[in-house]
This record gives C-alpha cells, structure tokens and sequence, in this order.
C-alpha cells in the first residue's frame, strides 16, 4: 500500500458492502482495519500503519485531523438519497440491530422500530423515516467536504453496475494500492458484490440493492412529502439538475402538471407548497396530518 485508508459511508449508501470487501482487502496486505466508531475514545492509541479505517457514517468529529494527513486516501460514498429512504424504512422495519429496539425518549418510550411498524400506511412510514433517521442520513450526506484531492467521491449506483470491474479498479489505484494488491482488491470486490459471489438469500441486510428503486416505489404522495423536506438535496449531490422528476412519477392529473410545472422551476420548495394547495381532498387531509 502507497497509502493509508480511509473509508466513508452513510447508512444504507453500501455500508456492509464495503465493509466486508475491505476487511478481506486488509487481511490479504498486511493492513490493519480499523472500525472508527468501535475505536474512536482511543483511535490514536491504535491506529498503526499501514492502516484501513472505515467510517460508516463519515463523521470523523475530533479526528477530522486524519483526512488532511498527506499520507491518506479517501474512498468516500453516497447513494442517490430516495433510494437511501426506500431502502431504509424497509430494514428499520425489520432489522434486529440493538438501536432500532431500544425505547426512545418522548414516544413514551417506545422503540424506533415499533413506532414505524405502527404507522398506519406505507406513506406514513416514509415521512417517519424521513423525519428522523434517513433525514440524519442525507444531512450526512450533503454536510460532507467535497473537493478534496486526496478522495474518491464515488456513488454506489456506479458500483451497483460496475460488473467488469472498470470502475473498481480505478478507485482501488486511486487509493494506492499497487499491481498485485489491486488484483486482491477486485477479488474481494466480485465475491462481496451481488453480481458476483454474494447471494441475496439468508443475507439480513439485502433486500433488493437495486438502483433507482424510486422509480418504482414514489407515487405522487411520497414524491410530495420528500420534495418539501428535501427540495434541494437531490441538486446539491448531482443527482437530478433541478426538480421536475418530481412530475415523471405517477398520479399527476393533467390539469395539474401545466401550471404547477412553471411554477415549480427555479423555486421549488415554494412552488412545490403553492402546488399543495391545489391538490386533491386526499392530499389536504393528508398535509393536515402530516406537515
């Protein structure tokens, strides 16, 4: 290894995935890895060269200091945000991680998952999630310092799809590792991936690992209620160029699209509360309920 490691993921952008592909990459090279959250009061203690050190949701707080080191390369990764929604509300449903089951304060102590599994529809499971642990997430996501020279700003999409492994290899040389490590790199990286080695079927943490999910899942309700609590995210992390997917989804009503699609350009978060108004009796019932 040229370089220490530094890998940064956001919950549900590919954070198992990676996990697993660079702990099997450090034990083949001889580096440490090092799991951030677990050694984080005594990071400096243990952190020996060479060194893997994986982040799984990229808040280094006071050790900020070692993604500056010129000695480090950083594999940072984020996921288009509505499939971050999707694929969170459906794990946190069902997930058995110890967070998601322990009573939280001011829901009279009731868990976070149980709180979600009462919601009453699959809508109001979404703007929970969205409300609370995926809006973490994407601020996560768009809090991050872009434009560093020594980091690989990558999107899970792009590995999703990255069977001949072009893509891999470049991040695997971007974060110097040499001729015979790289051929490790795209080892592990085929056997973690599900398109290679990796079998959705007993695997607690693959539902579908499907891009663009979205696509399939928003209707015109959810389209909504993520619009007005995330207008500009999707910009800020150059995954659409401005809102008007919002009308691709389903649901619209002709009448509608005209009036409420030049309104909604150039501003969208009040274009998109004045579009509300103009909805249907379902949709007023639903804001009164919901925002």
């Amino acid at each position: 290894m040229k370089c220490n490691v530094v890998v940064a993921t956001h919950h549900k952008t590919g954070t198992v995935w990676m996990d697993g592909v660079f702990k099997a990459i450090a034990d083949d090279v001889g580096a440490q890895y090092v799991d951030f959250r677990s050694e984080y009061g005594r990071l400096d203690k243990v952190l020996r060269e060479p060194f893997i050190l994986f982040n799984y949701d990229s808040d280094f707080r006071d050790h900020a200091h070692i993604l500056d080191r010129e000695d480090v390369r950083i594999l940072h990764l984020i996921r288009d945000p509505r499939d971050v929604l999707i694929s969170a509300m459906h794990y946190h449903k069902k997930s058995a991680e110890s967070w998601l089951h322990t009573p939280v304060p001011g829901y009279n102590n009731v868990t976070y998952q149980r709180r979600l599994r009462e919601m009453p529809t699959k809508l109001a499971q979404y703007v929970f999630e969205m409300e609370h642990s995926t809006a973490g997430t994407l601020r996560g996501m768009t809090d991050w310092q872009y434009g560093r020279a020594n980091c690989f700003e990558a999107r899970y999409e792009a590995l999703r799809q990255d069977t001949d492994l072009a893509y891999w290899t470049r991040i695997a040389d971007f974060l110097g590792f040499d001729d015979d490590e790289r051929q490790s790199c795209r080892r592990h990286f085929w056997q973690n991936s599900l398109f290679g080695g990796l079998s959705r079927l007993g695997n607690k943490h693959v539902r579908s690992g499907d891009i663009a999910q979205w696509k399939r899942e928003f209707n015109r309700d959810l389209a909504y209620a993520f619009l007005v609590r995330f207008p500009t995210v999707l910009q800020s992390l150059a995954y659409e160029p401005d809102t008007k997917w919002f009308f691709d989804v389903p649901g619209w009503d002709a009448n509608e699209l005209a009036p409420a699609l030049k309104r909604l350009v150039g501003n969208p978060l009040e274009s998109l509360k004045e579009l509300g108004r103009s909805l249907s009796i379902r949709r007023r019932e639903y804001q009164e309920r919901f925002f």
